[in-house]
């Protein structure tokens, strides 16, 4: 975003006075507005960092780089980019809000964002009108439940580039596997802005890896695991890896005799 004061040198060293104190002043006002519309799942605002800008003022202006921190552990999704930009907005137009900063609110952008990967996974449960409801205890149990349950094993496969996962919705999977009663799980997995994100085949075998595992409170269906819409079993994936190891291993025949 623009903060409409004057730039001085002294805004690009983090270490001066001059910084400081533009920066404390802008992380109180941001986090009295985020706070206030997230509750305890927004952590803070981080200024990282404030550079020179010219648009129609004689003398250039302030562009400030923020980062926005929320809680990891919360089971509500993060906001949307449009949330975030239009939260900001409202705060700074609104007379009554007490934000403290004259801003130019046509400036405020989210410039990098999380990527996210839309999965949907069948466990054993019972599904009950609740589940329909985010704000309910049911819902919130099993989301922490599904959430503690597998980020362990996504931080292990991805761990430079897995950010939070975060369930988004409940459903009646209206099938029974062997008598037992089932639960569609959808959520999202959210990786870092700028880092390579997995392929969906590597996500099967991350939660099959999952379902294989004796430390999960719960039972993982691995005939139907759907990612960005696209519905995978762990076994395509399993078949799909011999058929490019038999591939692997004929190459490898039809060159021995080259070495005779």
């Amino acid at each position: 975003m623009i903060i409409l004061v004057v730039f001085t040198s002294d805004l690009e060293n983090t270490a001066s006075v001059v910084f400081k104190n533009l920066a404390e002043k802008v992380e109180t006002e941001c986090n009295k507005v985020y706070k206030e519309k997230y509750g305890p799942r927004f952590i803070r605002v981080v200024v990282i960092a404030f550079r020179s800008v010219s648009k129609t003022r004689a003398e250039p202006s302030v562009q400030a780089e923020l980062e926005l921190v929320f809680d990891q552990t919360s089971t509500e999704p993060i906001p949307s980019n449009s949330e975030i930009v239009q939260t900001l907005k409202e705060a700074a137009t609104n007379p009554n809000s007490g934000f403290n900063i004259t801003i130019d609110v046509t400036s405020i952008a989210v410039t990098k964002s999380l990527q996210i990967i839309p999965v949907t996974i069948l466990t054993d449960g019972t599904f009950v009108a609740a589940l329909s409801s985010t704000s309910s205890t049911e819902f919130k149990n099993r989301a922490t439940m599904i959430k503690t349950g597998l980020e362990p094993f996504l931080f292990a496969d991805y761990p430079v580039s897995f950010s939070i996962l975060t369930v988004t919705n409940f459903s009646d999977a209206s099938v029974k596997t062997m008598s037992v009663t089932t639960i569609r799980n959808s959520m999202d997995l959210a990786f870092a802005a700028n880092s390579a994100v997995p392929s969906s085949t590597q996500i099967v075998n991350t939660i099959v890896k999952a379902a294989k595992s004796n430390s999960i409170p719960f039972q993982i269906f691995t005939y139907e695991i759907v990612i960005n819409g696209i519905v995978f079993s762990s076994a395509e994936v399993g078949s799909k890896i011999s058929v490019l190891s038999a591939v692997v291993l004929v190459a490898v025949s039809l060159l021995v005799p080259w070495f005779d």
